[in-house]
């Protein structure tokens, strides 16, 4: 073969494919009485191994294009870069004592012992003879592995460099300085270096040693890792939470509340929450409290309460626990809704009757009169026809008297429907939504901002409200007073205080919802199967009928201040002990919402001066129905319990806010566990960049669109939260000649392997 053939082919790109049709594949006869290429042709057969029958050209380095004399006559064998593609010759004397010779040193690549699938360890030998008895080794041991080996030693550093671009790479070595040195120049590569203490591990396996228990016993290093510090774990735990307890309520709602939490296996606070929301809403406007001594300031027991929890939690069994009170005065109402109506209808037939009959007398006496002659019982009988009128008119007026059920909650009520049973029904409504969710949602459409104005205004119970629509007349509420109550994921309220908190979506929606709880799931709660307390659940169900029941006389019996001119409906004060502590404790609480780190926090603070007087009223009235008669103004007892549900509410709150105060390492938490999927299935093979060896950009980590890292704040945020934990880094990349501003490039920390 010519010199011009052979430079021709190199040319061609280097497949090699048509400088090898010149040469023969090697036999075993070809290299008899040299034990190693007897052992490679045993091996791989005549794969990539040929017969030089000519010396072969240099085709890189000073001496390029010289022919490499002593070439001829020896083993040739076929290298290959990472993805497999021939790119090279190496030259194996079969006798003598010439050292191999690589035709392109300037071109990485390897001789290649096994099929380099997708589970084979890939282990890097730097010479031919270790290469061949490593292979031997792991076969005859049953564990999948391919040999790479740079045939020359010199070039082992570039061929581990090459391969170890897209596989990581073991390395079996000893901790001789040798070996040491030699680790050393692979220091920042994708290599796994498995060192033992005299003898590689191919080695001593032929000499029937255990692999795995040479594996346990070695030292394993992952020198990319070398020059990285540890990541630091990502703690993003939520803030602690108190739970209410027996001594913070009157013992009847602890007495209910706990036998359903127990028969759920909940938290107390999924189902103690709802019956507190829906009792101060069947007080509604019946009754209020003054909190100050002298001041006209009032307030109503209504509020919005919200239980928190995962779709697993039992949120809506416990929803349905906590009203099933008021659901019993419903089921009462519509009772006496169905006698109603049939008494309405029964009547309605009668007076059809009746107005029949009486029409027929006041025409007679009609006739009667207009005939009569005699002046002196003309008068008497004018009375008569206009006494038939009026009875006439009242029967037919009776018939307009149609009977109305008593509602006291809603599913799923427009602004319009809820205006219409606040105004005929005056004492307020309580609003029940089984996932808040879809209401928070639709009142942040801007085209929703009367129903969002609604809402808002209900929240403060005692204010009027009018409701206008175009075509459907206006709606007065004399009384706006709205109770809400409902279940929320983590997440999905994650989310809408994220938004909360920018721009122009703070109007304190949020805040008022004061009840809101995001308790800690039971440790290893099992399954139960208890029947009721009937007991408690008797009584429970007789002091909402009580209370639903009351007029003006009752709560004046029980000590509360009747109306005047100044005071439209029944209402308290604290008494003298308890009027002291409450001021002292709003002044603490405005200390409190003043130092707040977040406004939307600050806020929520500020509207526990509603919350505490409120919990401290129905408390109160409820001792005044257990004791049976009047116990004075609202007491220092009901006051205290009323606190100490604020502390815990807090605690809930914070809780629920965390996702505000803590929004960094929540996001930061987010991305650490998307970065442990990549390292642990590799980069996504959908994505055209390698992030595990090239890193990525800000904007490819937002075009992936993970759940709460679509925002550009958040994830610069992220960032720094990891990079300050040491699972990224990052390098300004100078734009190109062309043009355009640096990139920031975060790179991960190889170190994050450990973690998995």
């Amino acid at each position: 073969m010519s010199q011009l053939t052979k430079e021709k082919a190199h040319a061609q790109g280097m497949g090699l494919d048509q400088y090898l049709a010149d040469f023969k594949p090697a036999t075993l006869a070809d290299v008899a009485g040299n034990d190693k290429l007897e052992d490679l042709i045993n091996i791989l057969g005549n794969t990539y191994i040929y017969k030089l029958h000519c010396d072969i050209t240099i085709l890189s380095g000073e001496l390029k294009g010289e022919i490499q004399l002593g070439t001829a006559n020896s083993i040739g064998l076929v290298m290959q870069d990472s993805k497999t593609q021939v790119v090279n010759l190496a030259s194996i004397p079969i006798k003598g004592e010439s050292k191999p010779f690589i035709a392109d040193t300037a071109k990485p690549s390897a001789f290649i012992l096994g099929a380099m699938r997708f589970n084979d360890v890939i282990i890097a030998i730097d010479n031919l003879t270790d290469a061949i008895n490593c292979y031997n080794s792991y076969k005859e041991a049953g564990i999948p592995a391919s040999i790479i080996t740079s045939v020359v030693p010199s070039l082992f550093v570039q061929t581990v460099a090459e391969f170890a671009q897209v596989r990581q790479i073991t390395v079996n070595v000893t901790a001789m300085p040798a070996d040491e040195a030699k680790l050393k120049r692979l220091e920042g590569m994708n290599v796994q270096a498995v060192i033992c203490e005299h003898t590689p591990i191919y080695e001593a396996m032929q000499y029937g040693a255990s692999y795995n228990e040479l594996l346990a016993d070695a030292n394993i290093i992952y020198l990319k890792t070398i020059g990285y510090p540890q990541p630091k774990p990502i703690v993003q735990t939520l803030p602690l939470v108190k739970t209410f307890t027996k001594d913070m309520m009157p013992e009847l709602l602890w007495n209910y509340t706990s036998n359903c939490a127990e028969r759920l296996s909940v938290p107390i606070e999924y189902v103690l929450i709802p019956l507190v929301v829906s009792l101060g809403s069947v007080i509604g406007t019946k009754l209020t409290i003054y909190p100050k001594k002298y001041d006209n300031w009032e307030i109503s027991p209504n509020f919005f309460g919200a239980i928190v929890g995962n779709p697993s939690s039992k949120k809506s069994p416990s929803l349905a626990e906590g009203l099933k009170p008021i659901t019993h005065l419903v089921a009462l109402a519509q009772e006496r809704y169905s006698t109603d109506k049939l008494e309405y209808e029964a009547q309605k037939e009668l007076n059809k009757h009746m107005a029949k009959a009486t029409e027929k007398q006041l025409g007679d006496l009609a006739k009667k009169l207009a005939n009569q002659t005699d002046d002196d019982d003309n008068e008497s009988n004018q009375e008569m026809l206009k006494a038939k009128a009026q009875e006439l008119a009242q029967a037919k007026q009776n018939d307009e008297l149609i009977p109305e059920m008593k509602r006291y909650i809603t599913d799923d009520g427009t602004i319009e429907s809820l205006g219409e049973l606040e105004s005929k029904h005056k004492n307020g409504i309580l609003a029940k939504r089984d996932e808040l969710t879809g209401l928070l949602a639709s009142l942040d459409n801007e085209s929703n901002l009367q129903a969002r104005s609604f809402y808002l205004e209900g929240f403060n119970g005692l204010s009027s409200f009018q409701v206008d629509r175009i075509g459907r007349g206006s709606i007065f509420i004399e009384t706006h007073c709205l109770s809400v109550i409902g279940g929320i994921q983590p997440d999905k309220l994650e989310y809408y205080l994220s938004k909360a908190t920018k721009g122009l979506g703070n109007d304190g929606l949020i805040q008022r919802f004061q009840l809101m709880v995001y308790p800690d799931p039971l440790p290893n709660s099992k399954e139960k199967d208890l029947p009721p307390d009937k007991e408690s659940r008797d009584a429970m169900y007789s002091l909402f009928e009580t209370i639903d029941n009351m007029q003006l006389g009752d709560f004046m019996k029980y000590g509360a201040n009747p109306i005047d001119e100044y005071h439209k409906r029944p209402y308290y004060r604290f008494s003298d002990e308890a009027y002291p502590i409450f001021m002292s404790w709003y002044d603490d609480l405005k200390v409190k919402a003043n130092n707040a780190e977040h406004g939307i926090i600050a806020e929520h603070l500020i509207k526990y001066a509603k919350t505490v007087p409120s919990l401290a009223l129905i408390f109160h009235l409820i001792d005044c129905i257990e004791y049976g008669g009047d116990l004075g103004a609202v007491t220092d007892t009901a006051l205290k319990a009323a606190i100490n549900w604020c502390e815990v509410l807090q605690t809930h709150m914070m809780r629920a806010y965390s996702a505000v105060t803590d929004s960094a390492n929540i996001k930061a938490s987010y991305l650490a566990d998307k970065i442990l999927k990549v390292v642990k299935q590799g980069t996504d093979k959908t994505d055209k960049t390698d992030w595990l060896e090239h890193g990525f950009t800000a904007r490819q980590l937002i075009r992936r669109g993970w759940k709460g890292l679509t925002d550009a704040d958040d994830v610069i945020n992220a960032l720094e939260v990891l990079i300050e934990h040491d699972w990224l880094r990052w390098e300004t990349v100078e734009s190109t000649g062309q043009g355009g501003r640096p990139t920031e490039r975060y790179y991960i920390n190889p170190r994050i392997k450990e973690l998995l």
